[in-house]
């Protein structure tokens, strides 16, 4: 459910001037790039480093091309050659919000969770960061791993405030209210969800699941058949099916 390939690849698509690097070059550099982005979206690795190593290559001072790089290496598991590529981003573009939030999900798969959190911060603090809510999420999610449910909603709900159709933060807020027992307070979280995102169907299945949890029986049948009607999804329809079919058994 982490949001952290939140990719965040749609932020490496501006090209930045580069003195010395002749216009031609870059503007192959920026093709290559974006080729490179098309193929780390597919999940075609090979090509994209290829395309992403040449980019590189021809505009090397550019660190757009670094973050698509940390990035792609980051999806191959190479958390230490994601990290340098981030941080090459960040020398290079001081203050890149984009750069540091990534940077503090690697630290965070690595286990350095004081690091993480730090560039977290940074990159929500950044009041030119277009998707702070991706970085309270990221820290909720540090706390939540470091079993400090307190500070994990509040970093939750902070993303909330910032998206308020943000609806990993809801559905993980959700989570950790019923984690504690607090029901009511998940049905009432999935609830908001579901009002300002009605077609999010993970949203409606959960909050079937915190109705039944509440005794509520039609309620929660309800709720899933709105998962069922927000959703192509084959996973979420065969649980809402199941779901379903489990209320009508125990009914007979």
């Amino acid at each position: 459910m982490r949001r952290c390939i939140p990719l965040t690849i749609a932020a490496c698509v501006t090209l930045l001037a580069c003195a010395g690097v002749p216009p031609e070059q870059k503007k192959e550099a920026s093709a290559r790039m974006q080729m490179g982005m098309t193929y780390l979206e597919q999940r075609n690795l090979p090509s994209a480093m290829r395309e992403l190593t040449k980019a590189s290559e021809l505009d090397p001072e550019n660190p757009e091309i670094d973050m698509a790089l940390g990035l792609a290496y980051q999806s191959r598991g190479d958390l230490g050659k994601a990290g340098e590529y981030f941080r090459g981003a960040i020398r290079k573009k001081p203050g890149y919000p984009e750069a540091h939030n990534n940077l503090g999900i690697v630290l965070s798969q690595q286990g350095r969770g004081e690091e993480a959190i730090r560039e977290f911060e940074i990159a929500a603090s950044d009041v030119l960061y277009p998707t702070p809510e991706w970085a309270y999420y990221n820290m909720g999610e540090e706390f939540r791993r470091r079993k400090d449910p307190g500070k994990a909603e509040e970093m939750y709900r902070r993303s909330i405030r910032m998206n308020d159709r943000y609806g990993d933060a809801y559905l993980r807020l959700a989570l950790l209210q019923a984690d504690r027992g607090r029901w009511e307070d998940a049905a009432r979280t999935l609830e908001a969800c579901v009002a300002v995102s009605p077609s999010f169907s993970q949203a409606w299945m959960d909050l079937g699941r915190a109705y039944l949890s509440l005794g509520r029986r039609q309620d929660a049948e309800k709720a899933v058949q709105g998962a069922l009607a927000n959703s192509n999804d084959p996973v979420i329809r065969r649980q809402a099916t199941e779901f379903l079919n489990a209320l009508g058994r125990e009914s007979r």
